[in-house]
């Protein structure tokens, strides 16, 4: 049976290419389960660049879903790599606006799933005394922009969970590892007017965007760092200086 590696919500962007480098980095010994939840289109492109590799969908929001994304992975191999990407950004409400609907939508994707695929999947992983769990959070962990109230106590919440399994889990011979891209040119930030885009270039050290292969790049180091863990790695361009 093979070792895994997990990737939630990539189906597309930053989820996509990080799949596609955990393949070519670790030269085809790491099977890729690519998780997606609603681009079936997309994910099974995303399939076809990496032999090997298998779909599965699933609402890791919930109980049943992510129990589905676990059956799937024990019945391939025994997981070594989990890489929560999966989230949403959306809806974007001013904080005196925010509702309790936009806050369990939000918290529900982005915590509440990463959070139980942690405990569940690490139990996997320990038995073996191996594994690597990689969360990705966002520059608006440490970063205020108007109407990211939920979205910004998502990733925040997610680093100190990575900092806090990144403890108890050591001595069981796991790490785990966040990394906090800034913003990164996909099909989601490409809607950003232009306008705003060149508002917040000034605010980066480097003048742009970054790429998903920055993000992809910084998540393979996390994963092949045997002495790395309970750390949160920027790949924001200097945005957060």
């Amino acid at each position: 049976m093979a070792d895994i590696a997990i990737v939630t919500g990539a189906s597309g962007g930053i989820g996509a290419q990080i799949a596609k480098t955990i393949h070519a980095k670790s030269e085809s010994q790491l099977k890729v389960c690519i998780h997606y939840n609603g681009n079936k289109t997309a994910a099974e492109g995303v399939r076809a660049e990496i032999p090997g590799s298998f779909l599965v969908q699933a609402d890791l929001s919930t109980e049943s879903g992510r129990k589905t994304l676990m059956d799937a992975v024990l019945a391939q191999g025994a997981p070594y790599v989990l890489v929560n990407n999966a989230g949403i950004d959306k809806p974007h409400e001013p904080a005196l606006m925010v509702s309790e609907a936009s806050y369990d939508k939000i918290m529900d994707t982005n915590l509440r799933g990463p959070l139980f695929l942690m405990r569940d999947f690490a139990k996997e992983m320990a038995r073996n005394e191996a594994g690597v769990i990689v969360n990705v959070s966002s520059i608006l962990a440490r970063k205020a922009v108007v109407g990211s109230a939920v979205y910004r106590a998502s990733k925040a919440a997610l680093e100190a969970l990575t900092l806090q399994f990144a403890h108890e889990l050591g001595p069981r011979g796991l790490r785990v590892v966040a990394v906090a891209p800034g913003f990164i040119e996909t099909a989601m930030t490409s809607a950003i007017p232009e306008e705003q885009r060149a508002g917040i270039k000034r605010d980066v050290a480097l003048g742009g965007f970054g790429s998903p292969e920055a993000v992809a790049e910084t998540v393979w180091h996390a994963i092949e760092n045997q002495y790395m863990t309970g750390c949160v790695l920027p790949v924001d361009g200097g945005m957060s200086l």
